[in-house]
């Protein structure tokens, strides 16, 4: 347990150090990257005649557009539902009409005995042709109901026929649909591994992210390999036949291009601005810009607090020292903390320093530090500690 206590003291007071680094080393990372970007930004919209807003809407069409390959659309599914409900309608409806083709039961004498009315194969026989048309009606009916159920809570206000265009689009793609979802799953799987792909070739990209995207990468290869078996099993027997795909090639693509598959796409995704190298770079850029704005707001609040709270830690311990002064034995074990966290805190003060000395420093003004406190005797209190500031 005393290892434990000795460790995590340790790390805490390792890591109170570093606050002040952190916070430096982050403000100036943001004004690197505000500086380094923003000119070059500036002239690539006035180029394009492009604004922020266009940026923004860049990346909404790729979240809406990975979205949508990733599920089958509303639509379809809704369509593909009510045409194989209307399907087992129209069987249905032939089962019944089947039944019902026979308008009359004829009877000769030999269906017939001498004292009980028809014989028993012949009542078996009649019997037998009730309870299948009972039981057709039952299910055209029911089926029926299910239609006009479907109907009603999709709002279909004109019953589909074979002749409506949406009825024959929607038949064709209940019979293809398994092979375009599995199309559509690949060609996900494709445009988000040469996306992250991209991403890891970025200058600047941390270590970290290397790694997150490089695990990212291995995983969307496992998923391209199963997809593209299942292509591969489905392509050759679609009518007309689709051309067979090799997993070397899939993963060797460079760009979105290069993937013949995309030139077919139902999302025309090869036309979309997002997808063409130089703009995907540059709202990147344009991403970095603005969450480095927001992180300088966010470290003007927490360089306040970090002066403040040093400011407080001193004085919190010095007021206790005064408190004690009747305590020589208290009041030395305070001097020996107070010791150890002003010169902490002094080494905070100057790098929040160094930060207020900034060029493009945003936040409030250095500020005062704690007036000294006398003792009882008259002493000063740091200089009855001795210069704490020499170590810094």
């Amino acid at each position: 347990v005393q290892f434990l206590d000795l460790h995590f003291e340790k790390w805490d007071t390792d890591k109170y150090l570093e606050l002040s680094h952190f916070l430096y080393n982050n403000y100036v990372q943001a004004l690197q990257i505000i500086e380094r970007y923003s000119v070059e930004l500036e002239e690539f919209k006035q180029r394009k005649d492009l604004v922020d807003a266009d940026f923004l809407k860049w990346r909404d069409e790729e979240s809406e557009y990975l979205g949508q390959v990733a599920t089958e659309p509303t639509a379809d599914t809704i369509a593909v539902a009510y045409v194989e409900n209307f399907e087992k309608l129209k069987h249905a409806e032939v089962m019944y009409s089947s039944v019902t083709s026979v308008p009359f039961l004829t009877y000769t004498p030999t269906n017939f005995t001498h004292t009980s009315g028809l014989n028993a194969a012949t009542r078996h026989h009649s019997k037998a042709f009730e309870a299948d048309y009972a039981a057709a009606l039952r299910r055209y009916e029911l089926q029926l109901n299910v239609v006009a159920d479907f109907e009603r809570r999709h709002d279909i206000r004109q019953r589909w026929t074979p002749e409506c265009p949406e009825y024959t689009t929607a038949l064709k793609y209940f019979h293809e649909r398994r092979f375009v979802r599995v199309v559509e799953e690949l060609e996900g799987l494709v445009v988000q591994c040469l996306f992250e792909l991209s991403k890891a070739n970025l200058a600047g990209t941390g270590y970290k992210m290397r790694k997150y995207i490089s695990k990212a990468i291995t995983h969307r290869s496992a998923a391209i390999r199963s997809a593209l078996e299942k292509y591969n099993t489905l392509a050759p027997i679609q009518h007309p036949p689709q051309p067979v795909l090799d997993y070397s090639e899939v993963v060797g693509y460079a760009s979105l291009g290069e993937f013949s598959l995309l030139k077919y796409s139902r999302y025309d995704v090869l036309a979309k601005p997002w997808t063409i190298p130089e703009n995907r770079d540059m709202a990147t850029k344009y991403f970095k810009v603005t969450r480095a704005h927001e992180e300088i707001l966010r470290l003007n609040v927490e360089i306040r607090w970090l002066a403040h709270w040093i400011d407080h830690d001193d004085n919190k311990i010095r007021s206790a020292i005064i408190l004690a002064t009747k305590d020589p034995l208290l009041v030395a074990e305070l001097k020996d903390v107070y010791a150890k966290h002003h010169r902490t805190n002094n080494i905070h003060r100057q790098r929040l320093h160094k930060i207020y000395q900034l060029p493009r420093f945003t936040g409030e003004p250095l500020p005062q530090a704690p007036d000294p406190i006398e003792l009882e005797d008259g002493s000063c209190l740091d200089s009855a500690l001795g210069d704490v500031d020499d170590d810094d």
